[in-house]
């Protein structure tokens, strides 16, 4: 006789990992995780279901969404290793978040350049509508 793995409750998955059990029911229902239910109609989750819901958490850090990731385990689950469409994201990613730094930057700078104008002249000549402040010859 073989030894059935030992199955985990939601609430055991959930205290597992730190996640929420209406995150674990949601990324369930989504096809993330699998699951098996009692007699009594509860979820069960396996020992594996821990590592995949730190790999959903992982990817999600890294700004990959549950449909990425979905598509990324069924590449798996058919027996594909996922690592060269993962890597061309990863650079997709990278290179987006490079873009959105240099214009944080180019915000800051302007930023930086409307507030030390607003110190150099607390008490401004405000007649034009709005705020001379925001006016788009001062930065």
């Amino acid at each position: 006789m073989t030894a059935q793995p030992a199955l985990l409750s939601i609430g055991h998955l959930a205290a597992e990992t730190g996640e929420g059990v209406k995150a674990l029911r949601y990324w369930t229902d989504l096809g993330l995780l699998e699951h098996r239910r009692t007699a009594g109609g509860y979820r069960t989750y396996t020992a594996e279901s821990v590592e995949r819901v730190q790999f959903i958490r992982s990817a999600q850090r890294v700004e990959f969404g549950l449909c990425d990731i979905a598509r990324i385990l069924n590449l798996r689950a058919d027996g594909h290793k996922p690592c060269q469409e993962v890597r061309e994201e990863l650079h997709q990613h990278l290179q987006a978040v490079r873009q959105h730094l240099t214009q944080l930057q180019a915000l800051e700078a302007e930023l930086a350049g409307r507030l030390a104008y607003a110190q150099a002249h607390p008490d401004p000549e405000c007649d034009a509508p709005g705020c001379v402040y925001l006016n788009s010859s001062v930065s």
